[in-house]
């Protein structure tokens, strides 16, 4: 099964990111540091940022924001200097297949890593584990395109924090701008196994087992969803947003 787990949007102070989204009518959780584990020795270690996320009933969305920016973190390819949605995370139960199909199609990809974060919220409470691997920065100019495994979703998906006041209950597209929407919607297709659809005039929908990717170019995605959109300051395909039932689409920043 191949779907849209979540997506991220990237700022430079968490606590303003959370206020933010919490004034859309989302709930939002506490901030938390996210922490890699090491494959060798088992000890967590500090990724450098604090996440904190809005959770629905299908899906999630992450706010995050990077302590130090360095060229070493692995973000720093998709830090803009505004908000921006930098993380598309696609969910799988069959991460070490996956990879094999992404290495034996000859894309690069990073090796399966783990990873954790603390769950404070809820009446469950627990480390939550995922593994997950990332193409390639190189041939993902729009966000971090990664593969994801949640190891224990009864920690991530809790009523406690789906209840938003705007009703908001599933992630259900992530919208793509490119100045040559068929070859990146080519792409698409061959990391997600499906078969790109021309919709209309310069725009293509990738549709997953749950959720779709939606490409297009910026005239295309003013007619298809009544969104201006500006990306002449930067020509490389951009994750500009993303769709959330009911029927709302939260656009991230186009420019700097």
């Amino acid at each position: 099964m191949i779907y849209l787990d979540h997506v991220g949007v990237i700022g430079s102070s968490i606590e303003l990111l959370r206020q933010q989204w919490q004034a859309k009518g989302f709930f939002v959780t506490e901030p938390e540091e996210l922490m890699a584990v090491d494959s060798k020795t088992g000890q967590r270690i500090s990724l450098g940022q604090h996440s904190c996320h809005i959770i629905l009933e299908q899906g999630y969305i992450e706010l995050t924001a990077v302590n130090t920016v360095t060229p070493s973190h692995h973000l720093f390819p998709w830090i803009r200097n505004t908000e921006s949605l930098g993380i598309i995370a696609i969910g799988t139960n069959d991460i070490e297949g996956v990879h094999a199909r992404v290495f034996t199609a000859d894309v690069p990809a990073c090796a399966i890593a783990s990873a954790s974060r603390p769950i404070h919220y809820g009446t469950r409470r627990g480390e939550a584990l995922f593994r997950w691997f990332a193409l390639g920065a190189a041939v993902t100019p729009e966000a971090l395109i990664c593969f994801v495994s949640n190891e224990r979703p009864e920690l991530i998906y809790q009523p406690e924090v789906q209840r938003h006041a705007n009703g908001a209950s599933t992630l259900e597209s992530v919208i793509i701008c490119a100045d040559e929407p068929e070859s990146v919607a080519q792409r698409y297709g061959a990391y997600l196994y499906t078969t790109p659809q021309r919709v209309a005039s310069d725009m293509f929908r990738c549709s997953l087992d749950r959720g779709s990717v939606w490409i297009g170019t910026p005239s295309a995605i003013e007619a298809v969803f009544g969104q201006a959109i500006d990306c002449s300051i930067d020509k490389a395909p951009r994750a500009i947003g993303f769709g959330v039932a009911p029927t709302q689409i939260y656009w991230a920043s186009t420019t700097g």
